[in-house]
């Protein structure tokens, strides 16, 4: 599907009333007045200008393709358009591309341009809606920096290391182009998280890119880092000659089989010779290829085993000025062990038990959970009920037991404490029952 068309499926699919002619015509009017009056317009087609780039997976765009292919309604276009990207460039939000510092150049080849630059800007003095719209390509800064955590996130999955090295062809094809991978290294360069590194070889440049994929920056290029870019040059070669060899080989085994069909052996027999000779340079290019693969494979390992020694070193350093015994090591060491058979042999019963066991189990606690709750809610329901009747008989006895609970008090002898209690006892029991018979007979009386 082309650019034009699959930008104007998205257009109707992020606004519904793209259509509508009153609409549309109040979006596609020139910005005037006060910012608070056209604000609402700039949003939209900032907003849809990023959406519809985002979804088309680029971060540079054409200023005069925005005019012809991307909003262009039946000859209608945005007159609002440059306005919304100059405001877009006074907040950062696009950069143009010729602002943007190839890191591949030389030194002397970025100061001169950086110089032309500035010269240009003071030349031009404040830059206008018309300058901002003539520029071939504008950078949006927010999706570059999305594609340069994606290119790092990319890299990240197919090395083991701390950094890595690729050829320039190999990032020029992650990033989508030359000019997306001179944007993005632009990027990541100010950053520190990339250093350019080339080498001639028999008259060609091999250019590289070493990249960090961990939160550190990149380190130096060093004379083992051009060594390992020449390898990975070499096994991108190799591999290309060895996709060619395969198809030839495909073409000359269909070729072969077609002479056979049509009875023409003789040309049959020079395939056949032609596919041999092809499976041989197949074989050796294979056995080259390899032999790279290990060595840089080698290479690897031994950047692994470096940085495994040097934590090594620093453990012992850490231990040495923390007056650590070997046997409070050991013991650390020990205990992570434990800790390790444990957490696996939990893993193992919980892989191990059956599924209807454990759903067996939860039918039952639930089951159980029910019971207790409608006990609680018996319980709960009485509960008012005890409440109020215990707290009426309190406030009869209250008044009667005052007076009783004093004589008992007043005849506890210190003599005996099993006594005393007894005594106390049946004292305030004859009260009690006095007082009560004198209530009777007051009212019968």
């Amino acid at each position: 599907m082309e650019e034009r068309e699959r930008v104007k499926e998205l257009i109707r699919k992020e606004v519904k009333d793209w259509d509508d002619e009153v609409v549309c015509r109040a979006r596609f009017k020139a910005l005037s007045g006060q910012r608070s009056d056209w604000e609402p317009i700039y949003l939209f087609w900032r907003n849809l200008i990023l959406t519809i780039a985002r979804q088309l997976g680029i971060f540079i765009i054409r200023p005069s393709h925005l005019n012809t292919q991307w909003f262009n309604r039946g000859g209608l276009t945005p007159l609002c358009l440059d306005h919304v990207l100059f405001v877009m460039y006074n907040e950062g939000e696009i950069v143009p591309a010729v602002d943007v510092v190839d890191p591949t150049a030389g030194r002397l080849s970025q100061i001169f341009r950086r110089v032309t630059s500035s010269m240009l800007s003071l030349a031009a003095s404040t830059p206008t809606p018309q300058l901002v719209m003539s520029h071939d390509r504008l950078i949006l800064t927010s999706l570059l920096k999305d594609k340069a955590v994606q290119i790092v996130q990319l890299l990240s999955e197919c090395h083991w290391n701390s950094w890595c090295i690729v050829t320039m062809k190999r990032f020029q094809d992650l990033c989508g182009g030359p000019f997306e991978a001179s944007a993005v290294l632009s990027h990541l360069s100010a950053q520190g998280k990339a250093r350019c590194l080339s080498l001639p070889n028999k008259g060609e440049l091999v250019e590289g890119v070493k990249v960090s994929i961990s939160a550190s920056s990149v380190p130096s290029v060093s004379s083992l880092d051009h060594d390992v870019l020449h390898l990975t040059w070499t096994r991108e070669r190799l591999q290309q000659q060895l996709d060619v060899i395969d198809r030839r080989c495909e073409t000359l085994r269909k070729s072969a089989l077609a002479c056979l069909n049509s009875e023409n052996k003789k040309v049959a027999l020079r395939h056949a010779r032609e596919l041999k000779l092809a499976n041989e340079s197949r074989e050796k290019c294979a056995t080259f290829l390899n032999r790279v693969v290990e060595v840089l494979d080698f290479i690897a390992n031994a950047e692994l085993t470096k940085k495994v020694s040097e934590a090594i070193q620093i453990g012992a350093q850490a231990i040495k000025e923390n007056r650590i015994s070997v046997e409070e090591v050991q013991d650390s060491l020990q205990e992570i062990e434990e800790s390790i058979d444990t957490l696996k042999q939990l893993e193992n019963v919980i892989e191990s038990t059956p599924l209807h066991s454990v759903t067996e189990d939860e039918e039952n606690i639930e089951e159980e959970f029910k019971k207790l709750e409608l006990e609680i809610g018996c319980g709960n329901h009485h509960e008012p009920m005890l409440k109020t009747e215990i707290n009426r008989a309190v406030e009869t006895d209250t008044s009667k037991s005052a007076e009783a609970l004093i004589d008992s008090l007043s005849n506890l002898k210190l003599v005996d404490d099993g006594q005393a209690r007894i005594q106390a006892v049946q004292s305030t029991s004859v009260t009690v029952r006095n007082n009560k018979t004198k209530s009777l007979e007051f009212a019968t009386g």
